[in-house]
């Protein structure tokens, strides 16, 4: 699916046209013009993205003023349009009438916005993305959750290799109307508060129920419970911890832990047995595994 709002773009040249009074004239990737004066042949041109999309601007400008103003008109364009798709994800009344369902969402906190935003366009080469606040917001062209779900998670690696810092990455979910995205939207801005805390990873909102139920309680019960077990653990190095966690997300399951970890089934094995004797929870039982769940919780969120 080619991201494509030709509707919002129309609209937005018009109302920035009385203010250019340059002549200039737009044409698509078929060199077809969709905006703008009838041109002689012979103008200047270069191409110039514009909403996700390329496109061709021709004006009779000298050459080396043809960066100056294809800038000026690129800026102008979409600054405007990402006022337009932050009110429209965030279900406010919009000028956005032809978004492409269905898509994925994604938000994205760092420190490092400003880079990260850098190289998204290399990435992904259908993207659309804009700042809401201090989030960077960021729409796929996808219609499966557990293709953006893998593909958030190839971001984070990306974001972990180009920036050097960790970040934290909330997928919201597939949506096939406005109001799916603005629900999907307010539900990864929720799993963000507790990113707050444990500053990096991937998170998705409607697996955190259990993140959910333990910060609805007391302060003081999730202290108490943590003074309890904290002697179990304080033995777990960094690669064991990451075992952990590993095995958790993989749902208890030996052979694809393994996998993910690039190490044999037997050296896994081997941990959990080594998890076991320093703290007295046998990973491979669930409850063992809730219980161990929960203090990861508590010591990265509270």
């Amino acid at each position: 699916m080619v991201i494509h709002m030709k509707n919002l773009l129309l609209i937005i040249l018009s109302e920035i046209k009385p203010n250019i009074k340059t002549p200039f004239a737009l044409l698509d990737e078929q060199r077809q013009k969709i905006f703008g004066e009838n041109l002689e042949n012979g103008q200047n041109e270069k191409i110039i993205r514009l909403i996700s999309k390329d496109y061709i601007i021709q004006t009779p400008l000298p050459k080396n003023y043809l960066d100056d103003f294809c800038f000026f008109v690129k800026s102008t364009i979409n600054a405007k349009f990402n006022k337009e798709l932050a009110d429209f994800v965030q279900g406010k009344d919009s000028k956005l009438t032809d978004f492409p369902f269905p898509c994925g969402l994604v938000l994205i906190q760092s420190g490092f916005l400003t880079e990260i935003e850098g190289f998204i366009n290399t990435i992904f080469e259908e993207v659309m993305f804009t700042r809401i606040d201090d989030i960077l917001l960021i729409l796929l062209p996808l219609g499966h959750l557990e293709e953006l779900k893998e593909t958030s998670k190839a971001l984070y690696q990306t974001i972990a290799e180009e920036v050097s810092q960790k970040t934290a990455i909330s997928v919201g979910g597939i949506a096939q109307s406005q109001p799916e995205l603005t629900n999907v939207f307010y539900d990864a801005k929720k799993a963000l508060r507790f990113a707050s805390k444990k500053k990096y990873g991937v998170l998705h909102y409607p697996e955190m129920a259990l993140e959910l139920l333990i910060s609805s309680l007391p302060a003081e019960i999730c202290q108490n419970y943590k003074d309890e077990i904290i002697t179990n653990f304080k033995d777990l190095d960094s690669d064991t911890v990451n075992t952990v966690r590993v095995f958790l997300d993989c749902n208890l399951h030996i052979a694809e832990t393994a996998r993910r970890l690039y190490i044999h089934r037997n050296t896994l094995i081997y941990r959990l047995d080594k998890i076991y004797n320093l703290t007295g929870l046998d990973l491979r039982n669930f409850k063992d595994a809730v219980k161990m769940n929960i203090y990861l919780i508590l010591n990265d969120f509270f």
